[in-house]
């Protein structure tokens, strides 16, 4: 996976390099049995399958805890088809302290910052678009679309770095359903990015 430093108003951001494989190896090294459980689960995402390219992104986000305890994560919703889309169900993959408040669809126009991580609610960027936004679940388009999946996530405190592989994004097109696996993954730590 190629990893993008990314820079947003503040230049906080430190692009770390997220390798499924040597996170799962991290991982049997210090939990055993546990570890092996969590290394079947984490090969069962499925990748993106689909007309929606949610996976067309590949990098990795580091920030503090102290600057985003509350955050605003978005995903491109970009499809120029003609079928009709119907957002089902938003997961996280492998959500170690970082929760998913909610997810919304905000709609882009040809002036409109496009959105990857900031403060929640994303108002200073988006303002006007952020008052259009509409609950994802159920968020139904017909043709092109040209919008972010915003995820509301939430800091829980409960370890030093927390950390998202990605989302899974289930969807319908024409009523056909598919999963749609982002590639852009997230830590937190509540000290600096190493």
């Amino acid at each position: 996976m190629q990893v993008t430093p990314l820079t947003v108003g503040q230049d906080i951001w430190r692009a770390v390099r997220t390798d499924a494989v040597q996170i799962m190896i991290s991982k049997l090294a210090t939990t055993g049995v546990a570890a092996v459980l969590a290394l079947t689960v984490s090969t069962t995402v499925p990748a993106t399958t689909g007309p929606v390219p949610f996976d067309a992104e590949q990098y990795g986000l580091c920030t503090s805890a102290e600057l985003y305890p509350h955050a605003a994560f978005g995903t491109p919703l970009d499809y120029s088809g003609d079928k009709t889309i119907v957002i089902t169900a938003v997961e996280l993959i492998d959500p170690v302290g970082i929760e998913l408040l909610s997810v919304s669809v905000v709609p882009y126009d040809e002036n409109s910052e496009h959105l990857g991580f900031s403060a929640y609610p994303p108002t200073e960027l988006l303002a006007t678009e952020w008052q259009n936004r509409v609950e994802a679940i159920g968020f139904t388009a017909a043709g092109p679309i040209d919008a972010v999946v915003m995820s509301e996530l939430q800091y829980t405190g409960e370890r030093a770095v927390a950390s998202i592989d990605g989302l899974i994004i289930h969807y319908t097109a024409d009523g056909v359903k598919y999963a749609g696996r982002t590639r852009v993954t997230l830590e937190i730590d509540e000290g600096d990015c190493q």
